[in-house]
């Protein structure tokens, strides 16, 4: 039984339409609603199959709304329902699977239905032939991640080919960073809208949010991953489970002190901060979370016994993540002259006075450094 919940402002169109999908049949009416802000209200634990969608209402052009409905219900099909002949060309750009003209006529409304099973009978098919195949690729490489994310100086995110994913807008690319920050910790509605549009009214924010969460969802879609965001009791939330993160990581190499190999990569992974090029307020309490405790593993490791090239370069780290941290300069110079190399010393001791004196001005003589 195809499940359908239908939309005009018309309360006698919304009712016409019901009997005519009755009188067919195959077809269940979840609910009607004459806004589309109604409808996705009242979204929760309602999975349609088919949205029979007006085009011309007063609160939201039907056009418009099918980005945000199918945000809502990202596994129905939209089907127009216009007295208009000329919004056919633009209805067909936004996906839908059926154009149907008041009054409707039974035998299109049966072929509308028909194509609709068609295209699920194909997805279906579609989607155990990739199941069957991540079953197969899965058997012979169990720890096989298919996406890779990146999140240290700038966020970039790569499918299991390789090729980096581009976004339909930065708040769709921050949306999905936001959904990924929280770790799979189902995040509200209103604290996304907080977050991600402080600046606009409600009813604003909500329209935009609908839309760039289509253009999330569909961008994970294409690259093979179309439940990877869930949704239930107002609260969105996204599986990381396939996902390799350089981040998760980080975190797992700072948990522990190990051999000298990990300090070789906790700094090739530390290129910059958490989402340091996008530069999001939200993530700012993370961002210097992280860097405290590279700061504080950075230094751990210095005190160690290193090979005296991976001891500079931890210190010239430290240096660039703590500018102003006085011993940083001190030990970094003492390391260079024990290594014979006391052109180098002088040169960080240069930088240490420049630094100190220009930004706070503080000055050091020839005898603090002896």
């Amino acid at each position: 039984m195809i499940k359908a919940i239908l939309i005009d402002d018309e309360e006698i169109a919304l009712d016409v339409m019901e009997i005519v999908l009755l009188e067919v049949g195959g077809v269940t009416v979840l609910d009607k609603f004459r806004l589309v802000s109604d409808a996705i209200a009242r979204s929760d634990g309602m999975q349609p199959d088919l949205i029979f969608l007006d085009i011309e209402m007063p609160e939201m052009n039907g056009l418009a709304a099918s980005a945000a409905l199918l945000a809502m219900f990202p596994d129905a099909d939209i089907v127009y329902v216009t007295a208009h002949h000329h919004y056919a060309v633009d209805a067909f750009d936004t996906k839908a699977i059926g154009y149907l003209l008041k009054p409707v006529a039974k035998h299109r409304l049966v072929k509308t239905l028909e194509r609709h099973a068609e295209l699920r009978d194909k997805a279906a098919q579609r989607a155990g032939s990739l199941a069957q195949s991540r079953n197969s690729m899965n058997s012979l490489e169990p720890s096989r991640r298919s996406l890779s994310l990146k999140l240290l100086e700038s966020m970039e995110l790569y499918d299991a080919e390789g090729r980096l994913i581009t976004w339909r807008t930065k708040k769709t690319k921050e949306m999905f960073g936001y959904l990924w920050h929280h770790v799979g910790t189902p995040v509200y509605r209103y604290r996304i809208l907080e977050h991600l549009w402080p600046e606009l009214d409600s009813e604003r924010a909500q329209a935009l949010f609908h839309t760039t969460m289509y253009y999330v969802r569909n961008t994970l879609k294409l690259a093979g991953f179309p439940e990877m965001i869930g949704f239930g009791d107002e609260r969105y939330w996204m599986r990381t489970d396939e996902v390799a993160c350089d981040v998760t990581r980080l975190e797992a190499l700072i948990g522990r002190v190990s051999q000298a190999s990990d300090a070789e990569e906790l700094l090739s992974l530390y290129r910059g901060d958490y989402f340091e090029t996008e530069n999001y307020s939200w993530a700012n309490s993370k961002k210097y979370e992280l860097r405290a405790a590279v700061i504080r593993h950075l230094e751990t490791w210095a005190e160690h016994d290193l090979d005296a090239s991976l001891k500079e370069r931890l210190l010239r780290r430290l240096l660039e993540l703590h500018p102003y941290q006085e011993k940083y300069y001190d030990h970094l110079a003492l390391h260079l002259i024990l290594l014979g190399d006391s052109a180098a010393a002088d040169e960080v001791n240069r930088l240490k006075e420049t630094t100190f004196g220009t930004d706070l001005g503080m000055h050091f003589n020839a005898k603090s450094r002896e």
